[in-house]
């Protein structure tokens, strides 16, 4: 046999197993597609991948009333276009009404929903529906347990990173004083 005979050649006749250096340089150009891949998907996605909110908020228990001042707070983050995660924390002074046994009680919730969004002509309205952990307290006695909440959002941008979040959330609490409770916010969010 010559070496100029077809079966003597490197690549030809028997198959080879693959080098050992040849296995890096494919997993990064495997590594590289990916993330070129990647790169499309990411640009089709939402101007913002994070979302800070601060809102007062009125609200109460549907049983005493829903006219009493608070506060929410909210993180979210998106998790595929048009889906987020957002955990709300909040507190509703019920300063003057008795739920159950509790004299002016505050509530207070920490809540984890799914979020799902819409994109609007002029706004992006939302739909969330999570898990949460409630309390109602007076500094002497309180009432803690774990609840459900479901809410609405409406998101209208003032500029690239702030826009106005307006949200509607009802919780249903498994708090033996009274268990559903609503709340409205009208807030500032930041967006990054």
């Amino acid at each position: 046999m010559t070496a100029s005979e077809p079966h003597s050649r490197p690549g030809c006749g028997r198959p080879r197993a693959p080098r050992p250096a040849c296995r890096p340089v494919v997993l990064l150009l495997a590594a590289l597609l990916l993330l070129l891949a990647g790169a499309g998907s990411a640009a089709a996605q939402e101007r913002y991948s994070y979302m800070v909110t601060l809102s007062p908020s009125i609200g109460g228990s549907l049983s005493e009333g829903t006219d009493s001042s608070g506060v929410q707070a909210a993180f979210s983050w998106r998790t595929q276009p048009r889906t987020a995660v957002g955990v709300r924390f909040g507190s509703i002074d019920l300063s003057g009404d008795q739920v159950g046994t509790l004299e002016s009680p505050t509530f207070r919730y920490a809540t984890i929903a799914g979020e799902y969004r819409f994109q609007e002509l002029y706004y992006e309205s939302g739909v969330f529906f999570g898990l949460g952990l409630y309390q109602l307290g007076n500094g002497v006695d309180s009432e803690e347990g774990p609840g459900l909440t479901l809410g609405v959002s409406g998101d209208f941008p003032i500029n690239k990173r702030l826009s106005v979040v307006i949200e509607l959330s009802g919780h249903y609490a498994d708090i033996d004083a009274a268990s559903t409770y609503a709340n409205a916010s009208v807030g500032l969010a930041y967006q990054f």
